[in-house]
């Protein structure tokens, strides 16, 4: 009440200045002032009841004489400035204190959270400055309450009390109250035990490892310093019984030790710390690819940066962010979906590229047994780790205001085995999906799965085999634009400000899709085809017009990234243009991708192919895949700990970008040495025992 009275009289000394206030300004302002007051008056009739039966009651903690009642409300959640920004497209947050709620005791209080979603004013509110909002944003409201106010009396009691005092119709409310007592379930604890294992095996394949090599290391020393034969020989004596005593017997003990020590080995830091490291180039390996994955990687996690803030509301200065689309640099952070069809691009030339190498030299049944078998190993032990680590541990990590609400494990509860199975992006529907962000998973491993129907007419028949390819193509595009024309979608889904059931449709029917993303993952496929069989094409009819091809690639890259400046800038374009881009620019991304690829391995891509091949990238390239997996596990973890709103503008989400990323490579490092490099040298030993 001080600030508004404290308003009310700088507005009166400021009306008395030569620019003077006209009435209607004057009246909006006091419309505002009302608002507050409404606003006041609901938070002092809700938290400072004096009914003494009422379990949500400050009163009722203060019946022994203590202040719990106090800090109570002084922790609870109170309305700030910015209410009118929102403009019925964002959430009034009042959060609250969340550790002085936790300070004040268990046995005393906790902290709930009431989330109201949109509604509307009922008539009998009449304020003229709030016609803008008719409908008015959601409610997010941080409550420190007695603990024996349960979420469902609490939400009755807001919901009831919000209509009585401002008239807001409120529907869809959810209340979350911080439990009595976190505890370790029995599934978060053996997954718990199964991260000591694979720790444990680490350590001891690392130890025992390091322990032979420092032995074998004694021993070609003594053998190169005969001065010192005498005191060799003791040495040597002294361990006669040891099988790590000469490389003859390391070599013995290799071989008699069986399929066990190498499966062990395979767990050797010793071993997977100078793969993952190596930077050694050969003739069979496409140096540039690795640039364009690991810039890829960082352009996902870029957008997932300013995504996980839009989609969680916990934005201050909404007014700020509404700007941002209208900003030409924001263009390629509003399309970085197109960083994903550069992976499916990648998939597809290499599935293309190494299935026509391996099929040089055996077209035996056995190799397409080992082709799924390999892709199957390769990629699911390394995302049920990441999965487990979403679903199970997660949630032990993080605790907070924003973070209530925002995570639900159920989805993994119930659908947790369509990620294993890969058919996550067909069932469920995308918003009840198991790590949302693995569909990405399912519609490329489909793509694989079906890959030899375009391998194998491509190895036999040459040229001529690529009519397959071709046909899927066009077959592709036409689904694409039937699908969205007949919806009318329109060119930038997520920025045109549609009804949120259109943004659902289009990614349950386009964007999860296998069928509807595999244009860049056929052009890959194409591309690998002719990286494999380069030397038997003629040289001359793809060393042509160079610079023209390099200008046309990047007049065609900057066109679909920032081609749609205008339009999320108001100047909608019809449905047919909107089709023609949403038809074409994935295809055509992949096109752009294809120049890139041939100039760097032609000789052609001059500084472009320098930066992209620059072995810098090589170990973060082989880091993406679990990079991928847990980049958004360290953005829950950072947005979910947040304590209140976020004021947001480029300069921190660029902070914020470059240490989520170091976070998400630093915790790659660590899943993919301990579990996916170890999973692939398994594959490797026992595939060698049975002749594959």
């Amino acid at each position: 009440m001080f600030r508004l009275h404290l308003f009310t009289a700088l507005l009166l000394c400021s009306s008395s200045a030569p620019n003077r206030w006209s009435d209607s300004q004057l009246q909006s302002v006091g419309d505002v002032n009302s608002l507050e007051e409404k606003l006041f008056q609901l938070q002092r009739k809700l938290q400072l009841s004096q009914d003494g039966d009422d379990p949500c009651a400050f009163s009722s903690a203060a019946k022994n004489g203590s202040d719990a009642g106090l800090k109570m409300f002084d922790a609870s959640g109170k309305p700030g400035s910015n209410l009118l920004a929102l403009e019925g497209a964002g959430v009034w947050q009042w959060l609250g204190d969340y550790d002085e709620c936790q300070a004040i005791g268990q046995e005393m209080a906790h902290y709930c959270m009431f989330q109201g979603a949109y509604g509307a004013i009922l008539p009998q509110y009449t304020l003229p400055v709030l016609k803008k909002l008719v409908f008015v944003p959601g409610l997010r409201w941080g409550l420190c309450v007695p603990r024996q106010c349960t979420a469902k009396a609490l939400s009755a009691k807001v919901v009831a009390t919000i209509k009585e005092v401002i008239y807001f119709n409120s529907s869809l409310v959810e209340t979350v109250c911080e439990p009595s007592d976190v505890q370790f379930s029995s599934f978060a604890i053996v997954v718990i035990v199964l991260c000591c294992i694979i720790g444990f095996l680490v350590l001891l394949a690392t130890v025992f490892e390091y322990s032979r090599d420092c032995v074998k290391n004694l021993h070609v020393l003594c053998q190169s310093r005969p001065l010192e034969e005498s005191h060799c020989q003791k040495s040597s004596n002294s361990h006669e019984d040891s099988t790590l005593l000469s490389s003859d017997n390391i070599q013995r003990q290799k071989q008699s030790s069986g399929l066990c020590l190498e499966l062990l080995l395979s767990f050797s830091l010793v071993q997977n710390v100078p793969k993952l490291l190596d930077t050694a180039r050969s003739a069979k390996n496409i140096a540039c690819l690795h640039g364009i994955r690991t810039l890829s990687m960082m352009w996902v996690i870029l957008g997932h940066c300013y995504f996980f803030f839009a989609i969680f509301l916990n934005v201050a200065n909404i007014e700020v962010v509404k700007n941002f689309p209208h900003q030409l640099a924001f263009q390629s952070i509003a399309n970085a979906f197109f960083s994903v069809d550069s992976f499916f691009f990648l998939s597809g030339l290499l599935v293309m590229y190494l299935s026509l190498l391996q099929l040089e030299m055996s077209t035996s049944y056995l190799f397409w047994i080992k082709f799924y078998v390999h892709r199957f190993w390769r990629l699911t032990p390394t995302y049920a780790m990441a999965l487990l680590i979403y679903w199970q541990l997660m949630p032990y990590f993080v605790d907070g205001p924003l973070w209530m609400g925002m995570y639900d494990n159920k989805q993994c509860d119930h659908y947790w085995w369509t990620n294993l199975l890969y058919i996550n992006n067909f069932y469920p529907k995308y918003s009840d999906m198991c790590m949302g962000w693995s569909w990405f998973l399912a519609a490329d491993t489909q793509m694989y799965v079906l890959s030899p129907i375009v391998i194998i007419p491509a190895f036999f028949l040459g040229l001529s085999g690529l009519i397959p390819l071709v046909c899927l193509l066009i077959a592709v595009l036409i689904t694409i634009a039937v699908i969205v024309s007949v919806k009318e979608f329109p060119a930038n889904i997520i920025l045109s400000g549609g009804p949120a059931t259109q943004t659902l449709d289009y990614e349950n029917m386009v964007y999860i899709r296998f069928y509807t993303r595999a244009a860049p993952y056929l052009v890959g496929m194409a591309v690998g085809y002719y990286l494999a069989k380069r030397d038997q094409l003629r040289q001359k009819l793809f060393r042509v017009w160079t610079v023209g091809g390099w200008l046309l690639a990047a007049g065609l890259g900057v066109t679909i990234v920032y081609g749609l400046y205008d339009y999320n800038n108001g100047h909608h374009y019809s449905q047919g243009a909107s089709s023609l881009y949403l038809t074409f620019s994935s295809c055509l991304w992949g096109v752009c991708l294809a120049w890139v690829v041939y100039a760097c391995t032609s000789g052609s891509g001059g500084i472009i192919n320098n930066i992209l091949s620059w072995s810098g990238w090589f170990p973060l390239s082989r880091l993406t895949y679990s990079a991928y997996l847990l980049h958004p596990v360290v953005l829950f973890v950072y947005v979910g700990s947040m304590r209140q709103t976020v004021y947001v503008d480029n300069f921190h989400m660029a902070f914020m970008f470059v240490a989520i990323t170091g976070i998400s490579y630093a915790s790659a490092a660590i899943l993919s040495l301990c579990v996916e490099y170890p999973m692939a040298a398994i594959e490797k030993a026992v595939l060698k025992r049975i002749q594959f």
